[in-house]
């Protein structure tokens, strides 16, 4: 796994997540990621460094997400006294209601309101992505609890030169963000459109917000990060590079 910050027109290394995120451990709690291109693999590296500061993490849902057999699933309140039992023994813990062989669901919110307050931190997938690089949401999309703290809007970079009819998830709505045909290849100027686009990952987004753009596999690429961390300074996005190869 590789991950870089940008810093004073530089790329530079980072050892994790939490340090290349800035992400405050007083105040970041809830952490919403929405997006496209990494969101599972950041949603469990996240978790993973927040275990191993023997922080009590929840991973949820408030949409849809894979189902495995690691998953713990609760109906009703009866069930918080079983996730607390298990917090004790395990410091991260994935939650949700199942939705089908494959697939869980969000808790229902009043429940979900009231497991949030058992850890110390919560990891929650807000959106899907159909395993795409790259999204702009529908109508009803992310799902961001209004106790979240952070978003992290995720990207895929393997997007870049790539057609919008056959790399992206909706992709008649990043068509008409972007105001290009579905033919039209997609440019770095692009993830930074979306990035910042009220329409876009920074839709529904009232508290700190951040970017992570994924898939950053090969070190050829950082000159080209450099261009979009640049232009997403200018708009006031911090923005973080990462590989999970």
């Amino acid at each position: 796994m590789k991950i870089y910050s940008y810093k004073k027109g530089s790329i530079s290394y980072e050892k994790n997540l939490i340090q290349a995120l800035d992400i405050d451990l007083e105040k970041d709690k809830i952490i919403t990621l929405v997006g496209a291109g990494g969101k599972t693999s950041t949603i469990f590296e996240l978790g993973k460094e927040f275990s191993n500061l023997n922080k009590k993490t929840i991973i949820t849902t408030t949409t849809h997400m894979g189902f495995d057999k690691d998953f713990i699933l609760i109906e009703k309140d009866s069930d918080i006294k079983r996730i607390k039992n298990i917090l004790k023994k395990f410091s991260l813990i994935k939650v949700g209601k199942k939705e089908s062989e494959y697939k869980v669901k969000s808790l229902d919110f009043d429940l979900l309101k009231k497991i949030i307050l058992l850890g110390d931190f919560i990891l929650i997938e807000g959106d899907g992505s159909k395993n795409l690089p790259l999204k702009a949401p529908k109508d009803n999309e992310p799902v961001i609890i209004e106790e979240t703290n952070l978003v992290i809007g995720i990207m895929g970079f393997d997007s870049i030169n790539k057609k919008i009819k056959d790399i992206c998830h909706r992709p008649e709505l990043v068509s008409k963000l972007l105001r290009k045909d579905l033919d039209e290849i997609i440019d770095y100027k692009d993830l930074v459109e979306i990035a910042q686009h009220e329409n876009g990952l920074k839709k529904n987004v009232n508290c700190k917000y951040k970017v992570i753009i994924n898939k950053v596999d090969k070190e050829e690429n950082l000159e080209l990060c450099k261009n979009i961390a640049n232009l997403c300074e200018k708009s006031n996005i911090d923005v973080v590079f990462t590989s999970y190869r």
